[in-house]
């Protein structure tokens, strides 16, 4: 009876060191996420960075620029420093309207890599800076009523071998999943009402997209039809 009991005290020792272990690793990770989430993601990659960014230089006018290619039906290509300069210009003049009422931030960013697109807001709260991003990719089908645009609110797996969770964004350094976005989608949407014009003839009135490193390429010619080829085709 003894060692029966003892045997018992044993395994409830062990037990109780695991789940403590657990408990432990537990307050440890959200400790570590917090730290992340308060620290600024590093925007020095950009172009047209915090760096650079007093230094002037031309702004492209991103919607006569839109518009032009589509009436010429052909091609534009816009680099990553183009649209940051041209965010840049826009929202200073729109931080006293729709943004600056409901969405208090230093500067909306671009970073383009290829097949993946980061929207990142850098704000200053209380004199520290943070950061909020969300990752897009447009996945485009050829269907026989012509090109279908459709835009996810993801950037892929965290690996080849994780493909579930997707990335949805950053809280300032940590990588967080798609469902995490809920909590700052609205600032993205009060940031598409405001380029609705840009974001209808870049998204919705182009046939092609595609995002390389460092830039966004847009072209209104639909891509030319394979009589081989059956049902709806990815690019």
């Amino acid at each position: 009876m003894a060692k029966d009991e003892d045997k018992k005290k044993e395994k409830g020792g062990c037990l109780g060191k695991l789940l403590g272990l657990i408990v432990i690793a537990t307050i440890a990770g959200l400790g570590a996420s917090i730290y992340f989430v308060t620290q600024p993601q590093d925007l020095t990659d950009l172009q047209d960075s915090p760096a650079e960014a007093g230094r002037g230089g031309s702004v492209r006018d991103i919607k006569t620029v839109l518009e032009k290619s589509i009436q010429g039906d052909h091609s534009v290509r816009l680099t990553e420093k183009e649209l940051n300069r041209w965010l840049a210009s826009e929202l200073d003049l729109t931080q006293g309207g729709e943004l600056g009422a409901n969405v208090s931030l230093k500067r909306v960013w671009v970073r383009l890599r290829e097949g993946v697109a980061e929207i990142i807001f850098e704000r200053e709260v209380a004199g520290y800076p943070m950061t909020t991003s969300m990752f897009l990719q447009v996945e485009q089908l050829e269907t026989g009523k012509g090109m279908r645009t459709n835009v996810h609110l993801h950037g892929g797996g965290y690996s080849d071998s994780l493909p579930i969770p997707t990335r949805g964004g950053r809280f300032g350094q940590l990588v967080v999943p798609q469902g995490f976005l809920t909590l700052v989608l609205p600032d993205f949407e009060k940031l598409a009402a405001v380029f609705e014009t840009e974001i209808e003839l870049g998204f919705e009135k182009m046939a092609r997209i595609k995002i390389e490193d460092k830039a966004l390429v847009l072209d209104p010619s639909p891509p030319k039809s394979n009589a081989n080829s059956g049902g709806p085709r990815s690019f």
